[in-house]
């Protein structure tokens, strides 16, 4: 009996030990009980009571109220709580993680003019949650001096391997660019004497022969005997040798224009023979024929009254040699005159039209309403092809 009285006596002492570790120290160990995931968003906003799952009537005494979420990475933190006025503190460790893309404000149509210097990154800004900065690269492959549509691609990547990739378009095109290079002025006082085999009007005004605004000066329409240009940068009035600057004043403008962007290019151009007065295209032809003989002569150099030199509307440049078309600065010319109302005169393949041969460095100015057309993307139209006119001498 005393034994079976020991067995029962140590049998409650067991079950009592059990209910208070049950009701003492397994309650102690579940007062709160966290989430799961302990992964935040860096600089988000995280109330610590927030990560609480489950608690037991406890209650947070940090005087914090929110998870510093500022930097990256792993960071262990201390949690106070109160239950039933007795203190207690628990360490978690928590990440601070970066799961979001970087965001970039961008243009998704980008147009510049062929040959016109582009920085693509100067507009684009990037936004990240993280705060960081980040560099933003350009993928793909374009061409500044060639007309095109080029499809390229924003990328910026943050330091936790979040990628943003955004399209977008450089249009390199060939454009207007002012309004500043319009058609000259027709003098009053015209006449109109007949119409060209492709229809235009043909008038003769004091002499000389204009077509749609344009002063003709070829072997075919000579110009006023004496003809001197007035309204020029430089007066050209009793000019008896060339004269670089006794050009129209529009069409002068438009070359300090072309030359200030071709000097940004790093390329060098100038005026070698600018104007030229009657009597001195008269020495010059002469003295060709002297010595190439009048058929060969009449291939490169006008006859008095009919050179375009004595209009004050054109320009040789650099050097007058068929080398210059092979120079960086004949090509640029070559493709981006037009831009400024200027024509290659005489271009190439067009000697039976133009009665001339080929002269790379040979400008007229006609304005950029007739440049882009006789341009004819880099397949020139000369002017006697255009309007539907000879160039040959009568005798």
């Amino acid at each position: 009996m005393r034994i079976k009285k020991k067995v029962w006596i140590w049998l409650v002492v067991f079950l009592l030990l059990i209910v208070g570790y049950i009701i003492f120290f397994r309650k102690e160990k579940e007062l709160i009980i966290w989430q799961e995931n302990l992964n935040f968003e860096i600089k988000s906003e995280i109330k610590i009571k927030d990560i609480i799952k489950d608690s037991k009537n406890c209650t947070i005494t940090n005087e914090e109220e929110y998870l510093n979420t500022d930097q990256l990475g792993e960071q262990k933190i201390k949690i106070r709580y109160k239950q039933k006025e007795k203190e207690h503190e628990t360490e978690l460790t928590i990440k601070i993680v970066d799961t979001e893309s970087p965001v970039i404000n961008y243009e998704k149509e980008i147009e510049i003019n062929v040959g016109e210097s582009i920085d693509l990154l100067k507009d684009v800004k990037v936004t990240d949650n993280s705060g960081e900065e980040i560099i933003v690269k350009v993928n793909g492959e374009y061409d500044i001096n060639k007309e095109d549509k080029y499809n390229l691609q924003y990328e910026a990547e943050d330091s936790s391997g979040n990628k943003t990739v955004e399209e977008f378009t450089l249009i390199v095109t060939k454009k207007i660019i002012g309004t500043n290079y319009p058609k000259l002025i027709v003098p009053e006082g015209g006449k109109e004497v007949s119409k060209t085999e492709k229809g235009f009007t043909v008038y003769e005004v004091d002499g000389s022969t204009y077509i749609d605004s344009i002063l003709i000066a070829n072997k075919t329409y000579p110009l006023k005997n004496g003809y001197v240009p007035t309204d020029t940068y430089t007066s050209a009035d009793g000019v008896t040798s060339q004269c670089a600057t006794c050009i129209n004043n529009v069409a002068y403008n438009a070359w300090l224009d072309m030359k200030r962007d071709a000097t940004a290019l790093g390329l060098n151009i100038w005026i070698q023979s600018g104007y030229r007065p009657q009597s001195l295209q008269e020495r010059l032809y002469n003295d060709y024929v002297a010595r190439d003989g009048k058929n060969a002569a009449d291939t490169y150099s006008s006859r008095p009254g009919h050179s375009e030199h004595q209009t004050g509307l054109c320009f040789d440049l650099n050097s007058i040699s068929d080398a210059f078309a092979s120079t960086n600065e004949g090509r640029w010319v070559n493709e981006n005159a037009y831009r400024y109302g200027f024509i290659i005169r005489f271009p190439n393949g067009k000697e039976n039209e133009t009665g001339y041969k080929y002269e790379s460095w040979h400008l007229r100015y006609v304005g950029t309403d007739l440049s882009y057309k006789l341009y004819n993307e880099g397949n020139w139209i000369s002017l006697e092809e255009y309007f539907g006119i000879t160039s040959e001498y009568k005798n």
